[in-house]
């Protein structure tokens, strides 16, 4: 692997992993924002999250066809 591919899938791979952490931290906040009686606002966050999940999907899906 030459080190622009290298320095690519290094970088690909931290920023899944990046996401997964903030989609984390946005669950904890939706949580929080549900136990304020603010449904609406959890409900955007766990929207978000989502989102988020589904990116990494796709960056997942790029990353396993650049390794190929």
């Amino acid at each position: 692997m030459d080190s622009e591919m290298k320095k690519l899938d290094i970088l690909l791979e931290f920023t899944i992993n990046h996401n997964s952490e903030h989609a984390e931290e946005l669950k904890d906040l939706a949580q929080k924002a549900r136990e304020l009686g603010k449904t609406a606002a959890y409900d955007e966050l766990m929207r978000g999250v989502e989102q988020m999940n589904t990116a990494n999907e796709t960056l997942g899906s790029a990353l396993k066809m650049l390794r190929e």
